[in-house]
């Protein structure tokens, strides 16, 4: 009697059990409903702390579009960009790999480092199989701007540098402040807050989603504007 094909392991040739195909196809699932779940299923080594977790739970939210406007506060070493400007986006794209990010810090540079590490990581096997519809497309893959097969696109820009020809769903500004000095500088903070009010925020897309992180360096910086603005009516922000 010929006995019937075992399946086999997406990430070995090993054959693998009904139950077990079962359990990843389960463990796939889970992973892209829950960014948290993805993490661990990714095994990047990373285990949330409490604080991250409470983190990890607004960047959901963003995603589900609960929470249209999130601030990021926390110090250096926080691991806040880790969680915010590499995880969540790749996560992000993993869901809906036909949307558009644009990724902004204070240099261009940093940007590109971002997406670099997004790009790599969403080349690995581990992460094809936890999001399988979500691939580069072999003809657009620089670390400033590449694009997904299924019509995503992602965009690494210097906060303060013009913005042409790209809308997006998502928009993530990380440090946008370099350090003290830019901080302390009335002409530079009136710079960025310009550009975010006629560059970055005009790429986005009808309901798209914003999220900055940084951390504060001066009551008038782009988070002490914008809060500023909240409370004279304007877009109205979760603050963590």
């Amino acid at each position: 009697m010929t006995g019937v094909p075992r399946a086999t392991s997406p990430m070995t040739s090993l054959p693998i059990s009904r139950q077990e195909a079962a359990t990843e196809l389960l463990a796939r699932r889970m992973a892209r409903r829950s960014l948290l779940t993805f993490i661990d299923a990714l095994g990047v080594g990373i285990v949330p702390a409490r604080h991250h977790r409470y983190l990890i739970d607004k960047l959901e939210a963003v995603d589900r579009g609960d929470i249209r406007r999130l601030m990021v506060f926390m110090p250096p070493g926080s691991a806040k960009s880790t969680y915010a400007s590499v995880l969540f986006p790749l996560w992000y794209l993993g869901r809906h790999p036909d949307r558009a990010i644009i990724h902004a810090s204070h240099t261009t540079e940093l940007a590109e480092r971002w997406g670099r590490r997004i790009r790599n990581m969403a080349s690995e096997p581990r992460y094809g199989v936890l999001c399988p519809d979500m691939q580069l497309a072999v003809d657009s893959q620089a670390a400033g701007r590449w694009a997904t097969q299924a019509g995503g696109e992602y965009y690494a820009a210097g906060a303060g540098s013009a913005i042409v020809g790209f809308r997006a769903d998502l928009g993530i500004i990380d440090d946008p402040i370099a350090g003290r000095e830019q901080a302390d500088s009335e002409r530079e903070r009136e710079k960025i807050k310009e550009w975010y009010r006629s560059d970055f925020s005009t790429r986005l897309k009808p309901g798209g989603a914003i999220v900055l992180i940084m951390q504060r360096w001066h009551e008038d910086d782009l988070a002490g504007w914008l809060l500023s603005e909240q409370a004279k009516g304007g877009e109205q922000w979760e603050v963590v």
